[in-house]
């Protein structure tokens, strides 16, 4: 156990929470996923947790990215990646939010 943590260790310090999403960023779930799995009540064994750590190494290394890379700088939407970014942050749909509640008066 002590070694499968110290790779999910590594995995976190690749993954960083990021401020903007709080709530809804995936390093952020990452993190609890890990303290849910680590904890000696979860009953995970030794080969799920493998399995769970590999999958996650994968991501962190941008394995897939890197075999299948992108051809074009757009999205679907038409956005630029620092757009969509933007979009999703957690001001961005706080003011959304904000700006349809002042509407429905």
């Amino acid at each position: 156990m002590s070694a499968q943590y110290q790779r999910f260790l590594k995995v976190l310090e690749k993954w960083p929470a990021e401020k903007s999403k709080v709530g809804r960023d995936l390093g952020e779930q990452i993190r609890k996923q890990v303290t849910k799995l680590t904890t000696f009540e979860s009953g995970a064994t030794d080969k799920e947790l493998d399995r769970q750590i590999e999958a996650l190494e994968r991501l962190s290394s941008n394995v897939y990215a890197k075999k299948y890379p992108r051809t074009y700088e757009s999205t679907a939407t038409g956005l630029t990646a620092v757009q969509c970014s933007q979009v999703l942050s957690s001001e961005f749909l706080q003011y959304i939010n904000e700006g349809a509640g002042s509407k429905k008066k």
